[in-house]
């Protein structure tokens, strides 16, 4: 289960952006590509913030889907699963535009909400995963004919 070590991830972020307050709501946005179970994400980040000023918040997950942008023909297409290829096209020589990504967008608390730069407001709030956890699932995903391998994978 990866989601313990992503709701880790996300406490340690949301521990430092409110600096002591108690949080009330987290606003995640999630990539499609990170597989994540938003029941067990919330269970596991329920766990790891017992005893910490985040006990008591609620994570609230917005769903970011797969986007790819054609190196062939710039077609920009929507995608939920492999094979990544174009859909005007057919083409394998894609990259990957969106559904990556774990960001925490917002922490609110009782002083107010604090934003990620380029989310809504202008205090920095953003999560690292870890190159560990990266690693460790780098075996999932196969790389594109011809694509150079993850900078994670090696």
């Amino acid at each position: 289960m990866h989601e313990m070590a992503l709701a880790e991830g996300v406490l340690a972020v949301v521990l430092d952006a409110a600096d002591g307050e108690p949080v009330r709501r987290v606003r995640l946005r999630v990539g499609a590509l990170q597989a994540v179970v938003p029941d067990s994400l919330q269970f596991c980040f329920q766990l790891a913030a017992e005893g910490t000023a985040a006990a008591d918040a609620v994570l609230e997950l917005t769903d970011v889907p797969a986007r790819v942008v054609c190196r062939g023909c710039g077609a920009e297409s929507e995608l939920r699963a492999p094979p990544f290829l174009c859909r005007q096209c057919g083409a394998a020589d894609v990259a990957l535009v969106a559904g990556d990504e774990l960001l925490v967008d917002a922490v609110e608390l009782p002083s107010g909400w604090r934003y990620r730069p380029g989310a809504e407001g202008d205090a920095p709030v953003a999560v690292e995963v870890p190159a560990s956890h990266l690693a460790e699932h780098a075996h999932e995903a196969a790389p594109l004919p011809g694509a150079a391998a993850p900078p994670w994978a090696g």
